[in-house]
């Protein structure tokens, strides 16, 4: 019983810390998306694939992640 209480804790920690985690991804993701719009305003269109190439790794991460969860669940 208290082996169970301390492996679900410890769940409940390691999914808290992908949250948080989460959490910086999006607001990293946020970032990118007002930088290329200021930059594609101005008429410079160089940030643009860099920034999709960022994109496309932070949906990598989060893909990874979710794995990871779904591991967690089961």
């Amino acid at each position: 019983m208290k082996v169970e209480f301390e492996r679900r804790r410890q769940k409940a920690v390691v999914f808290v810390a992908l949250l948080l985690f989460q959490l910086l991804l999006v607001f990293l993701q946020i970032w990118l998306f007002v930088m290329v719009l200021e930059h594609l305003i101005a008429g410079n269109y160089e940030p643009a694939v860099p920034a999709a190439l960022a994109s496309l790794g932070i949906m990598g991460i989060n893909i990874w992640m979710l794995r990871g969860v779904m591991r967690l669940t089961a």
